[in-house]
């Protein structure tokens, strides 16, 4: 039986679509028609300290071959300091792509510094078929003055003209005018748009997202940060019944392990 990754790589995506695979939390791997696979906060290991929705992870970091890896900041769900150096040992040809501070650490983990690139948000940068633009997805002051400390970004990901946003983090302080932090990422139009419904932060709860995905306006809305940890975890189905009269944003619920193709037709 192959293993996921296998699946992946054998997967044939046709163009102008985009193959999206949840692994969970804010796990993705995704795949463009020019054969590219690449991974948002890819979280491959387990520990101790907490118990799992599920306790195998969803692939082993030996097996991942993708092109690029992206970490929206510097959590260890998020920058995975176990996983993501055995990618790097194992897969000799991915790149990391991060804040700062994900980039830092993953160094200090003995990354190759030749292969962690530094991001900064509001720039658009042209990665082989891809074009990436990060964006904060926590205010910065907010991050500089609370426990957070760390930059929190989302990243828009442009190929064959789609546009899929993964968010990351969201935090409270957002919702106060959400149309005026999340401006850059409107004016993007995105077609996909992938946010947390619940997560490390208590009070984060599916309304929140069902709010951003008004703002942002997405053609498709994939709900994400939950079936990890048991004790942060939802029935997607609450994000989804939220949408009963919200005809334009369609809800797209991703099983574990599943496959959500995505195709642009205008």
């Amino acid at each position: 039986m192959p293993s996921l990754f296998e699946e992946i790589e054998r997967l044939k995506v046709g163009y102008r679509k985009l193959a999206i695979f949840w692994l969970g939390q804010n796990s993705f791997i995704m795949k463009t028609s020019k054969e590219t696979i690449f991974a948002v906060d890819l979280y491959l290991s387990r520990s101790e300290k907490f118990k799992y929705v599920y306790p195998e992870p969803p692939m082993r970091p030996e097996e991942f071959r993708g092109k690029y890896v992206f970490c929206t900041h510097d959590h260890l769900d998020h920058t995975d300091p176990i996983s993501l150096p055995i990618i790097a040992k194992c897969s000799p040809n991915t790149i990391f792509f991060g804040p700062r501070e994900s980039c830092e650490h993953l160094v200090r983990l003995g990354v190759e510094e030749s292969r962690v690139k530094v991001l900064e948000a509001g720039s658009s940068y042209k990665i082989g078929d891809l074009r990436v633009t990060p964006y904060y997805s926590v205010p910065p002051w907010e991050a500089e003055s609370c426990d957070l400390k760390i930059t929190h970004f989302g990243y828009v990901f442009e190929v064959e003209g789609i546009k899929a946003y993964n968010m990351g983090d969201s935090s409270k302080s957002i919702l106060k005018d959400p149309e005026k932090f999340l401006e850059p990422v409107i004016k993007e139009r995105v077609d996909v748009a992938m946010l947390p419904i619940i997560g490390d932060i208590p009070e984060r709860k599916p309304e929140d997202a069902f709010l951003l995905a008004k703002v942002i306006k997405p053609k498709i809305v994939i709900p994400c940060h939950y079936d990890c940890f048991q004790d942060r975890t939802i029935n997607p189905e609450v994000f989804v019944q939220l949408f009963r009269e919200e005809l334009d944003i369609k809800p797209v619920v991703i099983p574990y392990k599943g496959l959500y193709i995505y195709e642009k037709r205008d």
